[in-house]
Parts: C-alpha cells; structure tokens; sequence
C-alpha cells in the first residue's frame, strides 16, 4: 500500500503525488480512494478506487536511482515501436503508457522524437495522436527522470542527443 506524499507512476496522467487516502461514495458504494495530483498539473485530480484492482494495476512506484540509470544504458540499442495502421498505433502507444513499462515509454518517445525530426526535415508533421503520444510519453519519462536523478531539461535533452536514433518507419 502506498503512503501519503509517495510519488507513484499512474497510467497516462504521469508521475502523481498521492495528496491523501479518503473515504467516498461512488456508484453507491463507499470505498477508499488515493487522491493523486500529476506532477505535470496542479490543476487535474485523479482519484483512484482502492477496491478495483485493475484502477490499482496502472500505479506503480518509482524507478530507484539504480534502476534508471539501467534503463537509461539500454535505450541506446532500444528497437522502436511502431504500427503503420493508425487506430492500431494509437491503441498500442495507449497500452504501453498505462503498462508502466518505462523501458517500453522510453521506446515509444524514442521513436515518435526520430519520426518527427524525419518528418520535420521534409516540412511535415506528425500525426494528431502521434504528437499527442509524443508529448504525453516525454512528459511520463522526463518527469520521472527528474524526481529520481534530479536532471533537467538541459540534462535530458543533452544525453537524448548522444543517443542512436532508432529506425522510424516511414509514416
């Protein structure tokens, strides 16, 4: 069980900070919720039902120091993730934000950030829900990073820069 003040991975809101454990009514029954604030937005709550495990399945605890820096030494060789069908892309991309798979995040923003560079080469740009994925999965992995290593922008923006790009597929 998780404590008022734990910082905690929930899904497509991000890295939360868990404000307070309440007792509510919701749908005629009375459960005890988290109450979760992203990192990423004072202004949106999320509350999450202690007594539904799939609600529950989607929070999980932050990467210790250690076990960023290992993820962080294996996306140089990370395959991209990719689905040419659209509708397929946007439900996976959708999946792999709410596995808390990190090294899967890291993935997905990897290869939509080498997409869009490609793309913004020939003065195009991404899809809708591909920059929305684009936005959402950096925001989910640099958030993190930041709380746990301590970095900034500059600092994640100069080791993504020392990265082999994946291979993009054409979009």
């Amino acid at each position: 069980m998780y404590r008022v003040g734990d910082a905690v991975l929930y899904g497509c809101n991000g890295i939360c900070r868990i404000r307070e454990i309440t007792r509510m009514e919701s749908c005629g029954t009375v459960d005890d919720f988290y109450v979760l604030k992203p990192v990423s937005s004072e202004a949106t709550t999320v509350f999450v039902p202690l007594g539904s495990e799939v609600l529950l399945s989607r929070m999980h605890p932050l990467l210790s120091p250690e076990e960023m820096r290992s993820l962080l030494d294996g996306l140089g060789g990370a395959a991209p993730i990719w689905v040419e069908n659209e509708n397929q892309r946007k439900l996976l991309f959708r999946d792999v934000m709410n596995s808390g798979d990190r090294l899967a995040v890291a993935r997905v923003y990897l290869t939509l950030k080498a997409m869009r560079e490609e793309r913004e080469k020939k003065g195009k740009h991404l899809r809708v829900s591909d920059e929305r994925a684009y936005r959402e999965t950096e925001r989910i992995f640099f958030d993190e990073l930041s709380l746990v290593l301590g970095w900034s922008r500059e600092d994640f923006s100069a080791y993504l820069e020392k990265l082999p790009a994946p291979a993009a597929a054409e979009a």
